[in-house]
């Protein structure tokens, strides 16, 4: 796998070898104004993150021999890292804003 190589050169090892699961999110927005006279709005607003709550990965494990506990790999050659850190699951927000 590694191959000991001269000084100041970028290695042996191929592109995109170490790495990790895809990034997929999905937010929404919602936003109601409502009008009192003609200077002054309230707005409504409800957003979701994450609406979906997929898992993603937002750091991995920089050892590539870590990759499950067999010690596999995909049939393609790449090793996928074990993650050690996440991004936040769902969340939503509710507020009000006041133009005048």
């Amino acid at each position: 796998l590694f191959v000991p190589t001269t000084p100041f050169t970028g290695g042996s090892l191929g592109r995109n070898r170490g790495i990790t699961h895809g990034y997929a999110s999905v937010d929404l927005r919602v936003m109601r104004g409502i009008r009192f006279g003609e200077r002054v709005r309230l707005d409504v607003i409800a957003e979701g993150f994450n609406l979906f709550n997929r898992f993603n990965e937002a750091a991995a494990s920089p050892f590539f021999l870590d990759v499950n506990a067999f010690g596999q790999r995909d049939g393609a050659g790449r090793f996928y890292s074990r993650p050690t850190a996440a991004f936040d699951s769902r969340q939503f927000q509710f507020g009000l804003k006041l133009n005048f």
